[in-house]
């Protein structure tokens, strides 16, 4: 058996389908679909569901709980921390099988450990120099050309990770529902379609695992400052503003955090952090008004979970994703059970404990 895990960063669950999504939706209709979505790991940013994709663990047990991660006197990126936790590039090096992961986003690679995977690209997690999208991140032609450059083949790997970028770019330049999100929507499918085309292969000896990290809002503004919020009233606190979430470090309690202009929830991620989120179309700030999408907060949890390919057990997995919404945290140990190698310290589960 070989597994491909492919991330579609911020595709909305919602587009999936015929019209926009149709080599998704071949995908799932021989296989399966969560329809009502997975569900994401708080907060409902890029780099804390990488973090739980590959470990099965909560932000609070892996650290990466925004984008940045908080050393104890700073925030600095997470991309040179990496997450707390065995990797599944780890263990299934323990176990003795191969690995690769080419991602479109070269942060990732830090993020998700996957410096220790058999084979990754960008080489070191640095940016490459290929096309980039708007964002300077590589666009979905570059991933699918470094996949053809540095990927042995469908074949030659027991488990690959390919994360595309370009529906997240999209949908935070002009909103996740707008016409030129759908179109570029429409693109990124037909680049999936080439990398399943590049799987065909040894498409009955295949797994095929498609999720999103989360989903995206529209948002307008120049961004909420709780940070200064903060210093007027005389609070304690570091805050670092995470899109439609924040995360306030060595902050006031839950009940006074919820009573500031802003804020319309609050929870307790550890004995010193708090995450927040405001209301709808709000993002905190500093922020750009040039973009009308974001995410952080819980209304950006749905993720897209679909599953196909050849190999048998798909219509395992399809029937446990029509039982029950899986979370971020179980597809590590989905993937470790069906590459055969143990990831002990996830608290998430596997798909085929069903």
């Amino acid at each position: 058996m070989k597994v491909t895990f492919v991330i579609e960063d911020a595709l909305p669950n919602r587009w999936v389908g015929p019209e926009i999504t149709p080599h998704l939706w071949a995908l799932q209709t021989e296989g399966g679909r969560c329809e009502a979505g997975g569900q994401a790991v708080m907060s409902s940013a890029t780099y804390p569901n990488h973090a739980s994709f590959v470990t099965g663990l909560q932000p609070v047990d892996h650290r990466v709980m925004v984008n940045r991660v908080w050393t104890g006197s700073d925030f600095v990126s997470s991309a040179s921390v990496g997450p707390v936790g065995e990797t599944v590039f780890e263990a299934a090096r323990r176990a003795g099988r191969s690995t690769a992961a080419i991602l479109g986003d070269h942060k990732l690679i830090g993020v998700m450990g996957a410096q220790d995977a058999d084979v990754h690209w960008p080489p070191g997690g640095v940016r490459p120099d290929v096309e980039l999208d708007e964002f300077r991140y590589a666009t979905n032609q570059a991933v699918l050309d470094a996949y053809d450059s540095h990927h042995p083949g469908p074949g030659a790997v027991d488990l690959t990770v390919v994360h595309f970028n370009d529906p997240d770019t999209a949908c935070h330049i002009h909103g996740p529902d707008s016409p030129e999100a759908r179109q570029r929507l429409r693109l990124a499918d037909a680049d999936l379609g080439q990398l399943i085309e590049r799987l065909r292969p040894e498409w009955d000896d295949m797994v095929v695992i498609l999720v999103s990290d989360h989903d995206q809002e529209r948002v307008w503004g120049d961004g909420f400052d709780l940070s200064a919020v903060l210093d007027q009233l005389g609070l304690p606190g570091t805050v670092e503003p995470e899109g439609t979430a924040a995360l306030v470090v060595d902050g006031p309690d839950t009940e006074t955090l919820l009573g500031l202009e802003g804020v319309q929830g609050a929870v307790e991620v550890d004995a010193t952090s708090t995450l927040v989120w405001g209301p709808a179309g709000q993002v905190f700030g500093p922020w750009h008004e040039s973009l009308h999408g974001a995410h952080g907060g819980p209304r950006c949890r749905t993720q897209v979970a679909v599953v196909g390919g050849g190999h048998p057990v798909v219509a395992d997995l399809a029937v446990s994703l029509g039982r029950r919404r899986p979370s971020a945290i179980d597809w590590a140990p989905t993937l470790a059970a069906l590459c055969r190698f143990d990831l002990p310290d996830s608290t998430g589960r596997s798909l085929l404990a069903d």
